[in-house]
């Protein structure tokens, strides 16, 4: 099986970072609220425990959705047939699985060697650059192993 044309990959993860960014930047104002107040890394805040969840749902949608949308014009550049939706649902599974334990590491590590609080603006940007990071390499990956 040939591997995909890199460009391809790319053009995908800089989407899924784009894409994550933006669900990174509602969730962060859904939960946090606006940017203008120290923010905690535990209680009362929990800014790093936030990490888990982020980190699995932008593992689940980076590995779902641009491999399915893609899915035909995949295996048309890789000279194969499309992977089957239920294998791909599968694998985006896994994925989330291990963004929630990549998550949980991240949380530990932030809330171990972090500051106690961070301001509400560093915070912000933290967590839109690590959604779109994290999203555009899952997406190269999934891309990349499908």
């Amino acid at each position: 099986m040939a591997d995909l044309p890199r460009g391809f990959v790319a053009q995908q993860a800089l989407t899924s970072a784009g894409i994550n960014a933006g669900f990174s930047l509602a969730f962060f104002l859904l939960v946090f609220g606006l940017p203008g107040r120290v923010l905690t890394l535990g209680a009362p805040d929990g800014l790093a425990l936030d990490f888990v969840p982020q980190s699995g749902a932008v593992a689940l949608m980076s590995a779902l959705v641009p491999v399915l949308v893609t899915r035909d014009e995949a295996a048309r550049l890789r000279g194969s047939t499309p992977r089957p939706v239920r294998a791909i649902v599968l694998a985006a599974l896994a994925w989330a699985l291990g963004g929630l334990a990549f998550g949980g590491m991240v949380a530990f590590v932030a809330g171990a060697l972090g500051p106690v609080a961070l301001g509400g603006w560093p915070a912000f940007a933290m967590k839109l650059t690590y959604g779109g990071a994290l999203g555009a390499t899952v997406t190269a990956l999934a891309l990349r192993r499908g």
